[in-house]
């Protein structure tokens, strides 16, 4: 019975592995045939009028909280890196003011907390807005740094991805972001996986500062958080997307335990009706 109960371990280490394999087999499948978009939404006029119209919004609460942080990223860089990341032909409106906030935020943290070297943690890549948004706050706050940011799609695969790009033909999102590539090479480390499978074999030793963007429900928020849980200290940063009842009811309930269990404060940022965030900081404990 007693060498029965020693082997249990190994079993379970066995089934783990196995089901481990088998999900990154089917993401691989599933991920390398154009799964944003088979073709060309629309032609680079249909982008560029998009993108017009997304800068003429104003969002008077990202204003006052970049004027509170007092760090603000240059319009004309985020306009940009937006066009080609951001701007797509879909039903919601285009909003990218996410990238204003975590540029801020990131500054404040690091110059709150003087810090010189620093280790980001983000899910959810999609293709790479945030990760150069915050690889921008890094070197305009001239720090060494990495962000490790995860997610299923491949970073050297062509591919469309509704983006002005698509009108030049498939590429990967290494090739999208070819205009930043000097902070990719200094401060990006992407990993391709499900974060439930990825997380359990990469280790990163303190997580100073995370963005969790990837699965929108409570177990895949949990998974994440979990991985980052005894990876940080007081005043560190948790940047949660889509605090929304109505559209993503699991994050709601996974942040709020997060918070609630954890010793985190929680101040929430709703920007718009379809846009809400929250910033959760590491207190005491």
């Amino acid at each position: 019975m007693e060498k029965i109960k020693n082997m249990y371990p190994r079993i379970i280490q066995k089934f783990d592995n196995f089901i481990v394999n088998l999900v990154n087999k089917y993401a691989e499948r599933n991920w390398y045939s154009s799964p944003l978009t088979k073709k060309p939404k629309g032609t680079k006029e249909d982008y560029l009028k998009l993108a017009a119209k997304a800068k003429l919004i104003q969002f008077p609460l990202v204003d006052q909280i970049e004027t509170e942080n007092h760090f603000r990223i240059d319009n004309q860089f985020l306009d940009n890196l937006a066009l080609h990341t951001q701007v797509g032909i879909k039903k919601s409106d285009i909003c990218y003011q996410h990238g204003r906030l975590l540029y801020s935020f990131l500054r404040m943290y690091i110059s709150k907390n003087e810090i010189v070297n620093i280790n980001v943690f983000e899910t959810g890549t999609a293709k790479g807005f945030s990760a150069i948004v915050m690889a921008k706050a890094l070197a305009d706050s001239n720090i060494q740094g990495k962000i490790f940011t995860f997610d299923v799609l491949p970073h050297t695969h062509k591919m469309y991805w509704n983006t002005i790009d698509d009108t030049e033909g498939k590429k990967t999102r290494e090739e999208l972001l070819k205009e930043y590539k000097y902070l990719i090479d200094n401060h990006i480390v992407f990993h391709q996986g499900n974060t439930k499978t990825e997380l359990k074999r990469t280790h990163i030793p303190r997580i100073h500062f995370a963005f969790l963007d990837a699965v929108h429900d409570y177990s895949h928020v949990l998974t994440e958080f979990n991985y980052l849980i005894n990876k940080q200290q007081k005043n560190d940063i948790i940047f949660f997307d889509d605090y929304s009842e109505n559209q993503f009811p699991g994050v709601v309930k996974a942040v709020d335990e997060i918070c609630f269990k954890n010793n985190y404060s929680k101040r929430i940022i709703k920007i718009s009706n379809n846009r809400t965030f929250v910033i959760a900081e590491k207190n005491d404990g």
